[in-house]
């Protein structure tokens, strides 16, 4: 976790001193953001107004899009003094956020404000998932403003229909968007509008369940998840990669919207050249983005090697994304003989996750392992990380003798990453495309 850690604040929440660990990889990594901090002071309000109507407090909380998990912790912290434990009360906090990285530091934040397991749990999934049957006293969030329009649409009929009767949704947004959301709100009929409240650059919203409304249910998360939630979709487009046409479904809240880009297209280049000597070992694509160089790859092998597929990187819905692209796009249009396996495993970073992905592989080496690395700024990074040094710790671990390692980066991270080769590796090729350049490595027998 210590690579992720770009400093350490300190806050303050109706006298509860909290310490949180901040990353330069997530949202607000300089302090704890304006929008946060007003979203906790309406919810400290509503705590009070609450009490003094005698109305019971929330047992069941979620912190949609959690981030580094403050909003979350905080509401545990003074929630839990609130609900007295009992044979039929118990305070239950799920966190959530898209990125695996957010569940690893909020699961960090908890344990080091002193927040059990049993009642804060943080999860990698999209926003509103949870068992079918999930029902909310109190939804928090500090709405992810780039989630897409429907996507953002969806939220507010969806969470006002997750709430137990009585239960609010308390959600900070941009300014630019508080005209967007105040008309979803009192355009729909799940939810009620209670409260709004205007700062300088936010607002936030409070409303409840309209009376008469069916609960919603909660998003399904999985190999399904895109059938089952169109609004996700963002376009459905065709381009060419090394001259093979590859049609995707791109979706909201993943990137490579709408194009390969430099770094897929010298990853296929590179492949092609080498014609990716593939087998059927298991095959892993680490942060596939939308699934651009994946399916190129099995487009190109056609039928000519199935092997099981394991897709690994922090954001569950470009997971989720790429492994859509490949059953819809790939295996029903090129491939002809069957179905392949493909796993979909969220991980922060190949080292970070080794133990899920080699269980993925159900503990078999994989043959190839395609990567394209994301790097945080080295300024921000503690003194002595090194990242390109810990991607070539992570590669021994998983990948087979005389197994290949492709690898993308931006071309100047790329010659720093080649001249920390170890021993046991033979570069076999490299490639550059728009500012990027493709390494392909095969490890030595022995």
């Amino acid at each position: 976790m210590r690579i992720y850690v770009n400093k350490t604040v300190s806050f303050k929440f109706r006298g509860i001193d909290f310490t949180f660990d901040l990353s330069q990889g997530l949202f607000s990594s300089a302090d704890v953001d304006s929008g946060t901090k007003f979203l906790l002071k309406i919810l400290s309000q509503i705590l009070d107004e609450d009490s003094a109507a005698g109305r019971s407090p929330p047992q069941r909380v979620l912190d949609a899009g959690c981030g580094t998990g403050v909003i979350g912790i905080c509401a545990a912290s003074v929630l839990a003094p609130l609900v007295k434990d009992g044979s039929d009360l118990r305070l239950s906090v799920r966190c959530q956020d898209r990125d695996e990285l957010a569940r690893l530091i909020t699961a960090h934040n908890a344990a080091r404000n002193g927040i059990s397991p049993s009642t804060l749990e943080a999860y990698t999934e999209p926003l509103l998932s949870a068992q079918p049957d999930a029902r909310w006293d109190l939804i928090l969030t500090n709405i992810p403003a780039k989630a897409g329009m429907p996507v953002l649409a969806d939220f507010v009929r969806r969470s006002a229909g997750l709430l137990n009767p009585g239960g609010k949704v308390i959600m900070v947004a941009v300014r630019t968007l508080a005209d967007f959301f105040r008309e979803q709100i009192e355009n729909a009929a799940e939810a009620k509008l209670l409260q709004e409240h205007q700062g300088p650059g936010h607002s936030v919203f409070v409303y409840t369940r309209a009376e008469n409304q069916q609960p919603a249910a909660a998003v399904k998360s999985g190999k399904d998840f895109i059938t089952h939630h169109p609004f996700y979709v963002r376009a459905e487009i065709t381009r060419a990669i090394e001259d093979i046409p590859v049609h995707l479904t791109t979706i909201h809240g993943a990137g490579g919207f709408d194009n390969p880009g430099g770094a897929v297209l010298a990853a296929a280049k590179l492949a092609r050249r080498l014609q990716f000597p593939l087998n059927d070992t298991p095959l892993l694509v680490h942060e596939p983005e939308q699934g651009f160089f994946l399916c190129w790859l099995l487009a190109f092998l056609r039928d000519e090697v199935r092997p099981p597929v394991v897709l690994s990187g922090r954001n569950i819905l470009a997971l989720e994304a790429s492994r859509y692209n490949v059953r819809q796009n790939v295996l029903q249009n090129v491939l002809q003989n069957g179905d392949t396996t493909i796993a979909v495993v969220p991980v922060a970073d190949l080292a970070l996750g080794e133990t899920a992905l080699r269980e993925a592989a159900g503990d078999l080496p994989y043959g190839c392992i395609a990567a394209f690395p994301e790097l945080l700024p080295q300024s921000s990074l503690p003194k002595g990380v090194d990242q390109l040094g810990a991607i070539w710790d992570a590669i021994p671990p998983l990948l087979a003798q005389g197994g290949v390692f492709l690898v993308t980066f931006n071309s100047s991270d790329a010659q720093r990453f080649d001249r920390k080769k170890p021993t046991g590796f033979t570069r076999m090729g490299s490639v550059k495309r728009n500012g990027f350049r493709a390494l392909a490595y095969r490890r030595s027998n022995g």
